[in-house]
């Protein structure tokens, strides 16, 4: 089950698989010039996503070699604007997190002048596999592109590079920033936690242990409809593509609170 989010994405994709972009062509070139150059001058990836299209161009920098991606994920097209090649890797908690910013990121720019807007950009640390298996840590930053145009956003640009493994990972790594005035504007981890209402996490538990929509519905003194729902809302909270991952996500962060109760 997709989130509505995803799934509104997806209806810009044209039928056949073939792509059909708003965005100016030109524009579209000189970014996907600049995604390339700075792969290959920061050695990290860089994925340069066509949101009216649900279409993704990926640029690989050196950190692919260390990462051991095979040669189909280094394909310069996706017809997605998820670069699940390299979330996949990613630790669950801080894909949650990432996602929770993104979305905060996105509602925050959309009240924003159009002059203005552009000059932020979201920043996450992300614990990604690697060789072995080992961990290493990536910063992750996104922004969204100036293109000509009402409809916003079209465009969105995700670089990924490698940070030192003495990451300083006790500290709020997870903010957004103005690049012209310097404003941070914070993600607490009360933030994500509160994400999820406690109606949603009821449901959650629910599926986590094997029941389905109607037996949810019954025990809650809900409607299917509800509980469908409710289902649709944990899946774009969480920024997740499914169930499985959901519950992945809620062991991370929520089992321990659980617990203790």
């Amino acid at each position: 089950m997709e989130s509505d989010l995803k799934k509104t994405l997806n209806k810009n994709l044209v039928g056949k698989g073939l792509r059909n972009t708003s965005v100016d062509l030109s524009v579209l070139k000189y970014f996907r010039q600049y995604a390339k150059t700075y792969a290959e001058i920061h050695n990290g990836i860089v994925v340069l996503s066509d949101l009216t299209a649900n279409w993704s161009f990926t640029f690989m920098g050196a950190i692919a070699e260390r990462l051991h991606l095979s040669s189909p994920d280094r394909k310069m097209e996706i017809n997605s604007i998820w670069e699940d090649f390299l979330l996949s890797r990613v630790h669950p908690e801080d894909l949650a997190v990432k996602h929770r910013l993104e979305l905060q990121f996105l509602d925050m720019v959309k009240t924003i002048g159009p002059k203005e807007r552009f000059q932020y950009q979201a920043n996450s640390v992300l614990r990604v596999e690697g060789k072995d298996g080992k961990n290493m840590l990536m910063s992750h930053q996104i922004v969204y592109l100036d293109t000509p145009g009402k409809e916003f956003p079209q465009l969105a640009l995700c670089c990924y590079t490698l940070l030192p493994d003495k990451e300083d990972q006790h500290g709020n790594n997870n903010y957004i920033f103005n690049q012209v005035s310097g404003e941070v504007y914070l993600l607490h981890k009360q933030d994500v936690k509160d994400a999820m209402s406690q109606r949603e996490k009821e449901v959650l538990k629910c599926v986590r242990g094997g029941m389905i929509s109607k037996d949810i519905a019954e025990k809650l003194g809900l409607s299917i409809n509800t509980i469908n729902r409710h289902r649709q809302n944990i899946l774009q909270k969480l920024r997740v593509r499914n169930l499985h991952e959901a519950i992945s996500v809620y062991d991370k962060m929520y089992k321990q609170e659980d617990d203790s109760q």
